[in-house]
């Protein structure tokens, strides 16, 4: 139980994988981010309607609770379900508390117009549907989740992900509240 967790957390768009990509070298753990998983799945199993994505979604949840719970701590990027969400949207999070006592989770904060725009302007791969919606429904989206406020697990740290973040303050944080070295 006392394996360190980084969870990246935030609004689509945010910036979390960026931002986790910098963490976890830094703090010299693995990056265990749900997108890569998902879209190996989609590289295996194929591409098809939403459906099939929310399908490889939840067996790319599974993947990633078994991959965290395997490793000897890491910085877990997804979209988090928050309270509040689809009962099939986002990555569940009841097991996270099981996995450790210590557990960190960096808010990547901004805007819910600059998510937008930045989830809009990304290029994915194909399976990920992101093409299926509008940009009005993605802002829709993007800001009903922005009303829900954070994940509430593990020690918060905040990060204002409006521009190109510079992780160094935080990475003392992260040290710091999971004495790691530095």
């Amino acid at each position: 139980m006392d394996k360190p967790f980084i969870i990246v957390s935030g609004l689509p768009g945010s910036g979390k994988s960026t931002l986790a990509q910098l963490l976890a070298p830094a703090l010299g753990l693995p990056l265990i981010d749900k997108d890569t998983i998902l879209e190996r799945l989609f590289e295996s199993k194929g591409t098809g309607d939403s459906a099939w994505r929310r399908a490889l979604s939840r067996e790319s949840d599974e993947i990633l609770r078994k991959e965290a719970t395997a490793s000897n701590g890491a910085v877990l990027v997804s979209h988090w379900r928050l309270p509040g969400m689809q009962p099939d949207s986002g990555t569940p999070t009841d097991w996270l508390p099981e996995i450790s006592d210590r557990i960190v989770n960096v808010r990547c904060v901004c805007d819910a117009g600059i998510a937008a725009r930045r989830f809009i302007q990304r290029r994915r791969h194909p399976g990920h549907g992101d093409d299926a919606a509008s940009e009005t429904e993605v802002v829709a989206s993007i800001r009903a989740v922005a009303q829900l406020g954070p994940l509430e697990i593990g020690q918060l740290v905040e990060l204002d992900t409006s521009r190109t973040p510079n992780p160094d303050g935080v990475i003392d944080d992260i040290r710091k509240a999971l004495s790691l070295p530095g």
